[in-house]
């Protein structure tokens, strides 16, 4: 029996797909990671609904402390809301969290959620996020709601020229 296997975790997408099966029975998932399973790996869907993952979801409380966080390091505007959730729940049952997500792992460290990887390095240091004007360099502050999909932050009221989302050093 694996060492992991004792232990209750919060298993991202990417944890699903390329972990063996064997370490994954007893994971903690969300709801929106069956559909995301379905549409990637349909194959390993299959499989891994017969294993006996706990599909959970976070209360409001803890999704709303995750939520904060993420608004006040930046990482919200690059973190999706099965991000979050699965954050939450990893925080909420105090459990360790799997994930590659540099994003997740940055909000881990910052509220003392124990994480592991599941093939990447992992972070090394704690980041936070600002939005940075292309033409004049004025900061603004990192948006307040998640928008990873789109990357599209606006453009500079001063100049117009088009906002990045940049690490503050």
């Amino acid at each position: 029996m694996s060492a992991y296997m004792a232990e209750a975790r919060v298993l991202d997408t990417a944890a699903l797909i390329a972990w063996p099966i064997a370490e994954l029975s007893g994971g903690l998932i969300v709801h929106h990671q069956e559909e995301e399973l379905r549409r990637i790996s349909p194959d390993r869907a299959a499989i891994l609904s017969s294993i006996g993952l706990d599909i959970c979801q976070p209360s409001q409380e803890f999704l709303n402390s995750v939520t904060q966080t993420a608004q006040q390091s930046g990482d919200i505007s690059g973190i999706s809301e099965t991000d979050l959730a699965l954050l939450s729940l990893a925080l909420e049952r105090d459990v360790t969290l799997v994930t590659d997500d540099y994003r997740m792992q940055n909000l881990a460290e910052i509220m003392n959620i124990q994480w592991l990887v599941v093939s990447e390095t992992g972070i090394n240091e704690i980041w936070s996020w600002a939005l940075i004007c292309s033409g004049c360099r004025k900061k603004f502050d990192a948006p307040e709601i998640t928008n990873s999909s789109s990357k599209e932050y606006g453009n500079c009221h001063d100049c117009g020229s088009e906002l990045r989302l940049k690490r503050e050093k």
